[in-house]
């Protein structure tokens, strides 16, 4: 039902996320493959999207965050409006910046939750990479609820999906060959960092 995010396997498990508002259906009935609005983009077949390692959390962020910045507003999708709070005309043909698809995808993440996912052998040989990203991997068979674990702190306190990157964010920030990959993702960290300074000191002097 849970795990601790410090007994995942972060180079080999598989992870899917998804709004908090999934999880109890989740919990009970398994992971139901579906089109969702980022396969609705990329013309996907229904399928349970999955990560392979923390290097899949980290490009399946990276790719939407590409994404939805070269997008131009008037091409966001409904359900996600409300994570663009600097965007005020939706009917703009605007593209959208990398710096508000950041903030856009950071809000997005806190919404939802990473649940540890164990297919077996014979579903993952059934899997098909994603067009993103290698560690991107669509299942087109149902996850049985006993092979899924929504991820917890060492409390046992359930961690949004923002908590989550963060930790692999930290993992990760100093290995250049990723970082260089996949630099969308940690500017969406970075720019949180610069951010608190500027609101600590907004004249950009020392105190």
């Amino acid at each position: 039902m849970t795990i601790d995010i410090n007994d995942c396997d972060i180079n080999n498990d598989y992870f899917h996320f998804t709004n908090k508002a999934n999880v109890n259906s989740i919990l009970n009935n398994g992971l139901i493959p579906s089109v969702g609005t980022a396969s609705e983009l990329v013309g996907d077949r229904p399928n349970v999207s999955v990560s392979r390692g923390g290097k899949g959390i980290i490009g399946i962020i990276n790719s939407f965050i590409l994404k939805f910045s070269g997008l131009k507003a008037s091409e966001i999708p409904e359900e996600y409006k409300k994570y663009f709070q600097e965007i005020k005309d939706f009917q703009s043909e605007d593209i959208i910046s990398k710096d508000d698809a950041c903030k856009a995808m950071a809000r997005k993440l806190k919404d939802e939750v990473y649940f540890r996912v164990e297919p077996s052998e014979e579903q993952l040989k059934q899997a098909k990479v994603g067009v993103l990203t290698e560690f991107d991997i669509n299942l087109p068979m149902a996850i049985d609820s006993s092979k899924v674990d929504i991820i917890t702190d060492s409390n046992n306190k359930v961690l949004s999906a923002y908590d989550v990157a963060m930790n692999i964010y930290e993992r990760a920030k100093n290995i250049d060959v990723i970082r260089d990959r996949h630099g969308d993702f940690f500017h969406m960290f970075e720019m949180r960092e610069q951010d608190a300074i500027k609101e600590h000191n907004p004249d950009g002097e020392e105190r």
